[in-house]
């Protein structure tokens, strides 16, 4: 089942809804299990209730169950998150939340930077979800804890790790094949376990392509007719030592891609020549970190990591050589933090200080005028519990040699009012860097960047409930506001038409968000339910910012049918977007999306998962002119050795 979680809440929840605290119910008998922690919130383990943020958590066994062929599928069912794509599998697609750009939500692979520094936006399409084991999605500004690009939140996709395999030996291995419908295929194979001499560690490979269909609509000026098709290879590895100082590990993940996309010929308005544009490309993305861990004492802790990470995109179209172009961006970065808790009394506080310093670089077939930056930052967090109160406090400095400085800071306070409701506040700031492509890119004849861009600025705050009855029903709702200025915005010369970007825009964002999560039949059937409402506005226009959600609706059930048949099936509805009078494109429509799967374990090493998505072949599309996926269907077989 799915995981809505509201963290800095109720303890008690499902062990079938991932939530705070798990719980198993057997008969009449309940067993609180251990909390689940996360990472990303607070930048430090910390379980859900210690948290005073929105976070949702898709856990590995979210994933099996699911419908979804890749992550963008995956991510787009769960409320919050809203996930626009230029056609099916392997197109561009991009992931917000609360109403910002894909610029303006962080994504990180496990904790490390991966977006493109020339446009902004992480190739998601580009990380297989053969190699995903875990989603911690955190909504609301939070740049205090992670820096540039985080005014919406911050989602954090980790990936597998090493562990005990869970037929009892210390080393096993799995291998899965399948075939998906329109005509494609994938395969895995991944090793994990821990050694006689305490390393553990996980390696996997992945393959999947597929046919595809035809992205774009006929009234698209970049159609060309037949299907787009997508090949992707991958590679993740994890390994690590436990010692009685700490623990040494290393981790990172590698895909390469060949999406094809439609860029239909056109004649140029001067000469009259055919120009032929790139309809294919090779995207490869990769990150690798190096970390240490020391335990100083009990309640004393400090972590050091050095990443690198790379996202590479060759475009080009057979025959025509023109076409050519490259992006390329290179990343390298360290990192480091040490965490101090102080018990007084009653109260537990805890001090966390840390730095982080990357440098990006980018090589590209087009000119830019600077082609390097550096990046440095420091920040500290405060946390206190006592009793039925949580506070976290927080503040960063980012200094960047392009526009200086940032300054940043949270403030979040938890308070359980009656045992099982917990009220939450909290106020929080953000900033999103300008790309290299707002800064830096040469005059080309209608376009040049602009080096004396400001950042974009944010405030959010966002109050809370969340009510856990302590036998099988979770409730949370939140009410936010956003506030963005400074945004960047594309303009052009009235006489020249060259054109820049300048911060002349600003923004509010407000909306509801509501999940309900039951457990039922001694927690063999559960349920979940989500709402968000947003109201995106264009403040210096007086207009709603169009294409942004408005209204979306999900419903999620599984259930444990016999004791080795899982049966699944998501509802996602999503209103008609917002327009304004100055949009050139016209209201995106309202669709509904019905996904269901079925795992069935012929015997306790072997699986068989039959799936659809979208499974009333719904007409619909995220991006004006693109056309979302029809009914997809999967077969599969997993075997473990």
């Amino acid at each position: 089942m799915r995981d809505f979680i509201a963290a800095g809440v109720a303890a008690a929840v499902l062990a079938s809804a991932g939530q705070g605290i798990a719980q198993d119910v057997v008969g009449d008998v309940t067993t609180i299990l251990e909390p689940i922690y996360v990472t990303t919130p607070l930048r430090r383990p910390t379980t859900i209730v210690q948290s005073t943020s929105t976070v949702t958590v898709v856990t590995e066994e979210d994933i099996e169950r699911s419908a979804a062929v890749d992550l963008p599928s995956l991510l787009r069912r769960y409320p919050g998150v809203n996930v626009t794509t230029n056609g099916g599998m392997g197109a561009n697609a991009g992931i917000t939340l609360r109403g910002t750009n894909t610029g303006q939500t962080l994504v990180l692979v496990d904790g490390m930077r991966v977006a493109s520094a020339t446009g902004g936006a992480t190739a998601i399409a580009n990380i297989p979800l053969a190699s995903v084991a875990r989603v911690e999605i955190v909504e609301g500004a939070h740049s205090a804890q992670w820096g540039a690009d985080a005014i919406g939140g911050v989602v954090n996709i980790i990936t597998k790790d090493g562990s005990l395999c869970e037929n009892g030996a210390a080393i096993c291995s799995s291998v899965e094949t399948g075939v998906t419908w329109p005509w494609g295929g994938f395969g895995t194979l991944s090793t994990r376990g821990v050694t006689g001499s305490g390393v553990d560690f996980n390696v996997g490979l992945s393959i999947i392509g597929t046919e595809g269909y035809d992205f774009t609509t006929p009234s698209n000026s970049v159609h060309e007719p037949g299907r787009d098709g997508f090949l992707q290879g991958g590679f993740n590895y994890s390994i690590g030592k436990d010692f009685t100082w700490g623990r040494l590990y290393s981790e990172g993940f590698y895909a390469r891609s060949n999406p094809q996309f439609d860029s239909a010929p056109y004649a140029d308005w001067m000469t009259g020549d055919m120009v032929y544009g790139a309809n294919e490309s090779i995207q490869t993305n990769a990150a690798f970190k190096l970390g240490a861990e020391f335990d100083h004492a009990d309640d004393w802790s400090s972590v050091f990591e050095i990443y690198s990470a790379f996202d590479y995109q060759k475009n080009f179209r057979d025959d025509y050589p023109d076409a050519d172009t490259h992006y390329d961006t290179n990343r390298y970065g360290v990192s480091g933090s040490t965490t101090k808790e102080v018990l007084a009394g009653e109260a537990l506080n805890i001090f966390t200080l840390g730095f982080d310093a990357y440098r990006e670089t980018v090589d590209s077939s087009v000119d830019y005028t600077e082609t390097a930056r550096n990046v440095g930052a420091f920040y500290g967090q405060y946390s206190l519990e006592l009793s039925a109160l949580t506070v976290n406090a927080g503040l960063r400095y980012d200094a960047d040699e392009q526009f200086g400085g940032a300054l940043t800071y949270n403030v979040g306070l938890g308070y359980e009012l009656v045992e099982g409701l917990t009220a939450r506040a909290s106020f929080s700031t953000g900033f999103n860097a300008p790309t290299f492509n707002d800064l830096y890119w040469a005059f080309d004849g209608s376009y040049v960047g602009n080096p004396y861009l400001d950042p974009e600025t944010s405030k959010n705050w966002e109050v809370g409930l969340n009510w856990d009855s302590g036998v099988g029903s979770v409730v949370d709702v939140v009410y936010y506001e956003n506030y963005i200025d400074d945004m960047i915005v594309f303009v052009s010369d009235p006489v020249t038409y060259i054109g820049t970007m300048e911060n002349i825009e600003k923004a509010k964002v407000s909306g509801v968000r509501a999940t309900y999560s039951q457990a039922l039949l001694d927690d063999r059937l559960g349920l979940d339910f989500g709402f968000e409402y947003r109201l995106p506005k264009n403040e210096t226009d007086d207009e709603y910012i169009a294409d942004q959600n408005r209204l979306k609706l999900t419903a999620a059930a599984s259930w444990q049918a016999t004791e080795r048949l899982n049966l699944n099936a998501d509802i996602e509805y999503v209103g008609s977007r917002w327009t304004n009078a100055s949009s050139y494109n016209p209201r995106l429509g309202a669709y509904t999306l019905v996904d269901i799967s079925a795992n069935y374990a012929v015997d306790d090493l072997s699986n068989v998962k039959f799936a659809v998505e979208n499974l009333f072949d719904e007409d619909y599309q995220t991006i004006n002119g693109y056309v979302g996926p029809g009914t997809t269907v999967t077969l599969a077989y997993r075997r473990t050795f």
